[in-house]
């Protein structure tokens, strides 16, 4: 009886281990840190006006120091739009004021982009430019003292 268990148990886990094709929202939460694959919604920290119109969002990371306090968080996506369309979209971006480009350094297929905010706030963006598509990664952190 053990054995037919567990060769229905193998069978379903191998079943379910094909997928569809699709692509769905995994998400762990452990007390103040929340992971997810292929989230359907950004962490609450990062801007949006940072994040381009047509993004697969791939991971998502989020820790908050209280209730609804983000300490930290880290998002990657990919997106076909052209570096070029990219790069605008975040030094357009840092215009506005409230985000202050501190860096930018380009190196290869890549460029990163060094970000300060109000209240002791950093984010540094990384664009990994992959040929048919653009990779982007996402580091925010608030300096808190509690």
């Amino acid at each position: 009886m053990l054995r037919i268990f567990f060769c229905l148990a193998l069978s379903f886990a191998a079943f379910s281990c094909q997928g569809n094709g699709q692509e769905t929202e995994d998400t762990f939460s452990f007390d103040r840190l929340s992971l997810s694959k292929y989230p359907t919604k950004v962490p609450t920290s990062l801007p949006r006006s940072f994040l381009p119109q047509n993004a697969k969002y791939v991971n998502a990371i989020e820790l908050r120091s209280g209730f609804s306090n983000p300490k930290e968080a880290y998002l990657s996506l990919e997106s076909q739009d052209s570096m070029e369309e990219i790069q605008k979209v975040l030094e357009t971006r840092s215009s506005f004021g409230d985000w202050k480009l501190v860096q930018k350094e380009k190196v290869d297929t890549k460029v990163v982009y060094l970000f300060e905010g109000f209240i002791k706030k950093s984010m540094t963006i990384i664009v990994y430019n992959k040929g048919d598509h653009r990779l982007l990664k996402y580091y925010f952190k608030k300096q808190t003292n509690y």
